[in-house]
């Protein structure tokens, strides 16, 4: 039964195995010199105080790791459609496992042989095409300086191969529901793209309970991608305003577009006064620009006023985050996760076999 499935695999095997073996040979001959170029101009550029120019050339010279990163990021959804859900819908489409079954191989020996080798197959190309990307493209993500940015988490590392392994089983039980292949092939797309995206919004930031930080609101300050008083290789979860009494203001927690103030002119001229949206009306008043609102670089006695306000009103910001140094528990955690659904997709189909087909 193990050379039949083989056989059966061996052709489209091949194929992906030499894909894979070229994508790899690209990766060993250019990845020195990627790194290479990395440290000896990128990392040294604010020497010479050029990082701008350098850090665009960078980029330039190798945009082409997003295609790369494509293939990887595609590489678990494409095996799950195109070797999990034809795995079986296609026999059972013409009937020819009922052939199977009649030379003396059980249904469970004919499920579990075809399944355990496809599958296993599936996660080791997966796992090698993950491992050399993260090597290959370690000096290249050091510029954006996040392993919990979406498209590095998803490509890097070990979870490729949970998402490999759910992949391949939701397109094999997806197969032997719907017994015809095209259509499972199109419903293991759609479920799996909205299952990780699922799973990515409403799962993942709560694989563990999330760090809070509250500091004193501020306006006309930078923070960079970690959020106000963090490493930029935090995970921000959440960034709320809160008032005196800890409830939110603003909308949807923030106050006005990406954490800024929303200005409402009360008065026109100079002075006037601003009412702070979803908070209230200063009880002070602001030097204003000529038309009458925020344009241009704030002055000086704008910015004091600002602030007055804000100290009146008690405001503070409260973020939730993810601390970089968790980034290797949320890659074993959701790899763990998804190979357990995998698993429980398999158990499942394997009863529906043995119960429901014919």
């Amino acid at each position: 039964m193990m050379w039949t499935a083989w056989r059966q695999i061996r052709f489209q095997t091949l194929v992906v195995s030499g894909a894979v073996a070229v994508l790899a040979l690209l990766l060993a001959l250019t990845g020195p010199h990627l790194s290479h170029v990395f440290h000896a101009t990128v990392l040294n550029c604010h020497v010479h105080n050029d990082c701008g120019p350098v850090l665009g050339n960078f980029q330039r010279s190798y945009h082409w790791v997003r295609f790369v990163e494509i293939v990887v990021l595609a590489a678990p959804a494409l095996l799950g459609v195109f070797w999990g859900a034809p795995l079986l819908a296609r026999e059972i489409e013409s009937g020819t496992y009922r052939l199977a079954w009649t030379q003396s191989v059980s249904r469970s020996r004919w499920f579990l042989t075809k399944v355990a080798l496809v599958g296993a197959i599936s996660m080791a190309l997966v796992a090698l095409l993950s491992f050399m990307y993260t090597w290959w493209s370690s000096a290249y993500y050091d510029l954006f300086k996040g392993q919990f940015l979406p498209l590095y988490y998803l490509t890097h590392d070990v979870t490729p191969i949970g998402y490999a392994a759910f992949a391949f089983a939701l397109g094999v039980t997806l197969g032997v529901l719907i017994r015809r292949s095209v259509p499972a092939m199109a419903a293991t797309l759609v479920a799996y793209v909205g299952s990780l995206t699922a799973f990515s919004v409403w799962v993942r930031p709560h694989l563990e309970t999330p760090l809070r930080r509250s500091s004193p609101f501020q306006l006309f300050t930078s923070s960079r991608s970690g959020g106000p008083g963090t490493s930029p290789n935090n995970w921000v979860v959440a960034q709320q305003t809160v008032n005196g009494s800890g409830q939110v203001v603003g909308q949807s927690g923030g106050i006005g577009s990406n954490g800024n103030i929303d200005f409402a002119p009360v008065g026109r001229g100079s002075p006037g006064t601003f009412r702070f949206a979803g908070v209230g009306t200063c009880p002070n008043k602001f030097p204003l620009h000529e038309n009458g609102g925020l344009s241009g670089r704030p002055s000086s006695p704008f910015i004091h006023a600002v602030n007055t306000c804000i100290r009146s009103f008690h405001l503070r910001d409260v973020l939730s985050y993810q601390p970089a140094s968790r980034y290797w528990s949320f890659q074993w955690y959701e790899m763990s996760i998804f190979i357990v659904l995998a698993l429980a997709l398999i158990g499942f189909t394997w009863w529906w076999v043995r119960r429901h087909l014919t």
